[in-house]
């Protein structure tokens, strides 16, 4: 079920889906492509099944015709016609994506969960860890790794350490906002803003670049 849609920075098209269908209605949606039978048949996971028809479902759904999606050798997605530019996320019942015609774009979903504290030093440098904000850790530190994994899918890059190539300015979270963050993976050493949105179960980042 199609959540939202709707044009963000630089004219580019975000929009978030939540899976309340069956494997069989998704694939009913996309007119029981044989190429994506094929596919998911390679999968022994429901859940990844479900992740992968409800991509293609909501890419449809926004561009309003059929496109085949396949992926760089490092996990990065790509339209095989490069229409657009693309970047797709999703955790739990949740999947977003994100299209630009020309820029680069990045986006992640992350559930508000207690694994974030216990995988904090994983993904933060010392000094991110300090500046979070006590009585919203949760949501805090959620934001913080949906933020590091869109500037991951932004670069495309192999070998990206979070705590060290990836870092985010100090802010305070609110329900919307932007993040300023640096990569220090590439030559370019790229500066980025991030846009967020709070929701009760998920935090949505996203990053359009020209």
């Amino acid at each position: 079920m199609l959540l939202s849609k709707k044009t963000v920075e630089e004219n580019a098209t975000l929009a978030l889906w939540e899976i309340s269908e069956t494997i069989d209605e998704l694939l009913d949606l996309l007119h029981l492509d044989p190429f994506i039978i094929q596919e998911i048949s390679l999968f022994t996971s429901d859940k990844r099944k479900l992740e992968y028809l409800a991509a293609r479902v909501l890419l449809q759904e926004v561009i309003g015709e059929k496109k085949t999606i396949t992926y760089t050798k490092q996990g990065k997605p790509y339209l095989v016609d490069n229409s657009f530019q693309i970047s797709i996320t999703h955790t739990g019942k949740y999947v977003a994506i994100v299209l630009h015609p020309t820029y680069r774009v990045g986006v992640d979903v992350e559930r508000i969960s207690d694994k974030v504290v216990r995988v904090q030093s994983k993904f933060l440098s010392e000094a991110e860890r300090t500046s979070i904000e006590p009585s919203l850790a949760k949501t805090h530190l959620a934001l913080l790794w949906a933020a590091k994994e869109t500037l991951y899918k932004i670069l495309g890059q192999e070998e990206v350490e979070f705590t060290k190539h990836l870092a985010i300015e100090p802010f305070k979270p609110y329900l919307m906002g932007t993040m300023e963050a640096k990569e220090t993976r590439t030559p370019a050493a790229e500066t980025f803003q991030l846009t967020y949105h709070v929701f009760p179960e998920f935090v949505l980042v996203w990053t359009v670049k020209p």
